[in-house]
């Protein structure tokens, strides 16, 4: 993944993940697990990803490859934006 993928994909997420995290404080008064955080998140992946057949549309099919390595672009930059957002609220 070369740095502008990882940079759009991350200015895209960035909120989402935010929005989660205050969400679940406001909720619980504690921040989420990380297992409770990726639930949460993994309910809108598809948002991020798009299912199997969005481009169809288009004429052309998006293989299962294709959006598995659309996932595991997702999945690094939410990683990464996980670990900045516990380290910010564990101050």
């Amino acid at each position: 993944m070369d740095m502008s993928d990882f940079d759009g994909i991350k200015r895209d997420i960035s909120l989402k993940v935010e929005h989660i995290f205050e969400v679940y404080e406001k909720e619980h008064y504690c921040m989420p697990t990380m297992e409770e955080f990726r639930t949460m998140f993994n309910e809108h992946i598809d948002q991020y990803v798009g299912p199997d057949d969005s481009l169809k549309g288009a004429g052309l099919n998006m293989s299962s490859d294709t959006k598995q390595r659309r996932e595991q672009k997702v999945w690094r930059v939410v990683n990464e934006l996980e670990a900045e957002q516990r380290y910010l609220r564990s101050d």
